[in-house]
């Protein structure tokens, strides 16, 4: 059957079917969230006021560690609201959310019942949170909102620029991914090279994507790639969707200038899924105010004026498994001072800044993305609070470990291990043990940087 058939086929009786089987609201909070994108904004506050009363009233009465976090900031959770009594509660560090784990899961549910997020974070710091399944569709439908502004529609196929694809292999999996993920290309970002991309350019040539999506550096490398050496095809995605860095202004103008389309740039974390993305403007991003409160602070705390420079910080409205109040990022942003021209009344964000990731080149001519890099090591190496790759010269790295105590003689062997898996055994490097990696002064924090020429040729 045509794609062009079975898409609709997919929206309008596949994915809804799948839904009621499921017993998933995702379908239904989708539409809601569809009209309120418009509401005026004080509707937005009232409703972020009531969300935010609820969830803390919540999580006061079956988390220990924010009880007692209120009490000591001398905040009642039944006066709190998204202005000055919000400000007097501490900011929650990535650090202490490694430290409390599960002590910051309510009391109302049980660990094995929710869904397990691991990530290493925009900073490189190996983190795990959970969410219940009400919190887990709320946020399938903002993503699913938000990705709909990119111009591609519910059931219609997707290509994949990224690493570690979680698509399930047996068999409900990969009829799960045919009828209603549709995620059927995957250029895996840890194995790009001009024969893998060559590939990946032929799969797209048969099987054309409504959807490109991926990391924003890897869709530049692709980018350059068949600009380079393959200007006898035309790509011509309906939908282009960046997320996980920051998208440079070059970066952007190579993907629209090769692919045809504009670039829709998307911003979240794993801890918090989806915090802001472009509509189909393009300029700045809206923030999901359904699900999020979002702050940018001076370095005083203090909230920050319109264009003004600051850090992210996130109240999670939605999640009662996990709560996190006042929970810094890790990354610095803007607010735009005017609204949006598509007339959506969800705040602005103007711009983000923070996340930088190099990719690195192996001797064998094939390109790794810095954000996957980091995953496979530092999620797979025992002890590893933070780390940062170096790539020195196509065969010498250098891993800064910010090491804590479950650190042992194994983490070094798997280091070693994973070093002749992605580079090969004729690769050097060096384990350098650090207090702390520091962002650079413009505030990014670059978790892999790449010293080598980039060439495809």
């Amino acid at each position: 059957m045509p794609l062009d058939v079975l898409s609709p086929i997919i929206r309008h009786a596949v994915a809804p079917a799948w839904a009621r089987w499921e017993g998933s609201a995702y379908l239904s909070h989708f539409q809601r969230l569809l009209r309120t994108q418009y509401d005026d904004a004080q509707a937005i506050t009232q409703n972020q006021s009531r969300q935010l009363l609820a969830q803390a009233q919540h999580a006061v009465q079956t988390v220990e560690f924010w009880k007692q976090r209120f009490q000591e900031a001398g905040v009642a959770h039944a006066e709190l609201d998204h202005s000055q009594s919000l400000l007097r509660l501490p900011l929650l560090t990535k650090q202490e959310l490694r430290q409390q784990g599960d002590k910051l899961i309510s009391t109302d549910f049980r660990r094995e019942d929710l869904i397990k997020h691991t990530t290493s974070g925009s900073t490189g710091v190996s983190l795990t949170t959970y969410r219940d399944e009400g919190c887990q569709q709320l946020k399938r439908a903002a993503t699913l909102r938000a990705d709909e502004w990119s111009g591609w529609r519910l059931g219609e196929p997707v290509a994949c620029v990224w690493g570690n694809p979680q698509i399930r292999t047996d068999w409900r999996g990969r009829l799960r991914n045919r009828l209603l993920e549709r995620r059927l290309l995957h250029l895996d970002t840890l194995r790009m090279s001009p024969a893998t991309m060559a590939a990946f350019v032929d799969q797209w040539l048969q099987s054309p994507p409504s959807l490109l999506f991926g990391h924003a550096h890897s869709l530049y490398l692709l980018a350059q790639y068949v600009s380079q050496q393959r200007t006898d095809v035309a790509l011509r995605p309906t939908g282009i969707i960046s997320t996980c860095m920051v998208l440079h202004q070059f970066e952007r103008e190579a993907i629209e200038r090769t692919f045809h389309r504009g670039v829709t740039n998307r911003y979240g974390c794993e801890e918090v899924s989806l915090i802001a993305s472009q509509c189909e403007v393009r300029g700045g991003l809206h923030v999901n105010s359904d699900c999020l409160l979002v702050e940018i602070l001076d370095a005083d705390g203090n909230p920050c004026a319109p264009g003004e420079v600051g850090r992210v910080v996130v109240t999670d409205l939605t999640n009662r498994a996990m709560p996190l109040f006042r929970y810094e990022v890790g990354d610095m942003a803007a607010w735009s001072a005017q609204p949006c021209p598509c007339g959506r009344t969800l705040p602005v964000l103007e711009k983000i800044e923070g996340r930088v990731a190099d990719y690195v080149v192996t001797r064998s001519g094939e390109f790794i993305s810095g954000i996957s890099l980091t995953e496979n090591f530092a999620l797979q190496i025992p002890g590893v609070v933070q780390m940062q790759i170096v790539q020195e010269a196509v065969d010498r790295f250098v891993y800064n470990i910010v090491r804590d105590a479950n650190f042992a003689e194994a983490s070094v062997a798997r280091i070693a291990e994973l070093t002749r898996e992605r580079f090969g055994g004729e690769v050097e490097f060096e384990t350098r043990f650090v207090d702390r990696i520091d962002p650079e002064p413009s505030g990014k924090y670059r978790f892999c940087i790449s010293m080598v020429e980039k060439r495809f040729d």
